[in-house]
């Protein structure tokens, strides 16, 4: 979703690349969300409810925006527009799975009192 979205926009309709890497990372967000709570992490996902869930998914990936920003920004000087996009996807995809794994979606802490 978030590099059709970024490749569509970039270089079909001519927005901005840094614009159009955040649309793309933003719609990429949701997407990421249902399927890490369906499927990646699906044996914990009971384990909190979403309204708690959702929002450390969001604050999580408003970091990886940030990285991925950073990264296209920095790169885009240098290399074209996609493959600035593939190593920002390198980066924030380590740093989105780390921290769903580890705060999102982690798995709840056994009661020793059970």
């Amino acid at each position: 979703m978030d590099f059709a979205l970024f490749l569509a926009l970039a270089s079909l309709a001519g927005a901005p690349v840094l614009a159009a890497n955040a649309v793309g990372y933003g719609a990429g967000v949701l997407c990421s969300f249902l399927l890490n709570r369906s499927w990646t992490f699906r044996l914990r996902r009971d384990a909190a409810p979403i309204a708690r869930r959702l929002p450390l998914f969001l604050a999580f990936n408003l970091v990886g925006l940030a990285l991925s920003t950073l990264v296209v920004g920095l790169l885009i000087p240098t290399v074209p527009p996609l493959v600035a996009k593939i190593a920002a996807t390198a980066v924030t995809f380590a740093w989105n799975y780390w921290s769903s794994r580890r705060f999102v979606f982690a798995a709840p802490a056994a009661n020793p009192l059970v």
